[in-house]
């Protein structure tokens, strides 16, 4: 092998790493046509035969419907047959499908030879899938509804026993006739069984942990949970852990649980970077945040247990990027700073117990994005915040293009304030 090239085997792996795991093709299920070696000229016929029954109606639901007719040329076409050997050997496996009644070949009348349509009968569907020696469509539905008849034994928490029942039992109806089964793989496997036993014992997870913590617990792999749950990567629930797991949850629970952030299972502490002059009393001891020169980060925990939360300043302005927050946070203004993106729950605790009185101000990037913020925000907050130095259509729009801040407010003073 000449210097500086990679052995084949190097390259193969390299390729296989570099692609998505989740846009790989994912193997064919046990017992599905994708399985069945196609060896002799019938089982290839059949096995066709059978993929076109399944995207069928009557394969996909059960329902009694036409038989499944397929031009022949077009049908030898697909296999590959068109002329020579192989359409010899592809009628002759018609041929033999036809003498074992599995399923009729209509011929030219005048010239038997000629064949013209394949018809197959969704009644025999148990005779094509015996010889094909896997599960019939109508199999792979009534095991995939015991799958979910059985989770309905499920122990979950009184509170959604109730919405669990009529969950699994609406999710065995459906799969019983090839309904929508959103979530779930349309054949019984492990990966329904791991999201059918996952999903009680998040319903019943009490308290606060990271993410890495709860999925050690709950499922013996510190990065399963985040597989099944990814933060959202934008939006109004951008960093929430959501994903499949997500809109599982939501479904059972009617939308009340719609993250493993609302479960308390979260990425990060949750808690709010604040600086200025903020206080927090705790029935005795006061937390004064405005003696200290550097921004702090408060738990929500902390939030929650003050018996009350105050300021000396007269306005509050919270600031969408990290980096200009700390540009504010160094000319200790006097302004009550808060970081935020899109609000976590600390952030909204927070200023929910602050006087409701205050100057709300949002200072953000001039982006469409940066002005969904400022939506969510007045929305969850209750709060009328006004934009500082947002512009639509600004280029660029990030607020650090704005420069250096000034050291009073508001900060930029060559800059149109646009509230």
């Amino acid at each position: 092998m000449r210097p500086g090239h990679r052995h084949p085997q190097a390259r193969e792996d390299r390729r296989q790493k570099d692609v998505d795991p989740q846009r790989r093709r994912q193997p064919d299920p046990e017992g599905s046509v994708g399985t069945v070696r196609r060896n002799g000229p019938m089982n290839r016929v059949l096995a066709e035969i059978a993929r076109r029954h399944e995207a069928s109606l009557a394969g996909r639901t059960g329902a009694v419907g036409r038989d499944l007719s397929v031009d022949a040329e077009e049908l030898l076409a697909s296999l590959g047959a068109r002329d020579g050997r192989p359409r010899q050997e592809a009628e002759r496996g018609l041929a033999e499908a036809e003498r074992l009644g599995i399923l009729a070949v209509e011929r030219h009348r005048r010239d038997p030879s000629i064949l013209e349509r394949i018809r197959f009968s969704p009644a025999s569907e148990v005779a094509l899938y015996r010889h094909l020696g896997i599960p019939s469509p109508s199999e792979r539905r009534a095991r995939l509804a015991a799958q979910f008849a059985s989770a309905l034994e499920a122990d979950v928490p009184a509170r959604w026993r109730a919405r669990w029942s009529a969950w699994c039992a609406g999710l065995r109806d459906a799969a019983a006739v090839g309904g929508p089964i959103a979530g779930f793989d349309r054949d019984a496997g492990p990966g329904n069984g791991e999201l059918l036993a996952l999903l009680p014992r998040l319903l019943a997870w009490e308290g606060e942990s990271l993410v890495r913590f709860a999925s050690c617990v709950l499922c013996g792999d510190s990065k399963r949970l985040e597989s099944l749950a990814p933060p959202d990567r934008e939006g109004e629930s951008e960093g929430r852990l959501r994903g499949r797991l997500g809109r599982l949850l939501a479904d059972v629970t009617g939308g009340e649980i719609a993250s493993l952030d609302d479960l308390g299972i979260t990425r990060n502490p949750r808690f709010a970077l604040v600086h200025g002059p903020l206080w927090l009393d705790f029935g005795g001891p006061t937390l004064d945040l405005g003696a200290l020169h550097g921004p702090v980060r408060l738990s929500l925990e902390d939030v929650r247990r003050a018996v009350a939360v105050g300021t000396r300043a007269t306005r509050v302005l919270t600031v969408e990027n990290e980096t200009t927050f700390h540009e504010l946070a160094k000319l200790r203004s006097g302004v009550l700073l808060v970081q935020t993106s899109f609000p976590g729950a600390a952030t909204v605790a927070l200023i929910g117990a602050l006087p409701a009185g205050l100057e709300w101000w949002h200072f953000g990037d001039s982006d469409d994005a940066g002005f969904e913020i400022l939506r969510v925000l007045r929305e969850k907050t209750g709060r009328d915040f006004r934009p500082l130095h947002m512009e639509r259509g600004r280029v660029p729009f990030e607020q650090e293009a704005l420069g250096r801040p000034g050291p009073t407010w508001p900060f930029y003073p060559g800059v149109a304030r646009t509230d």
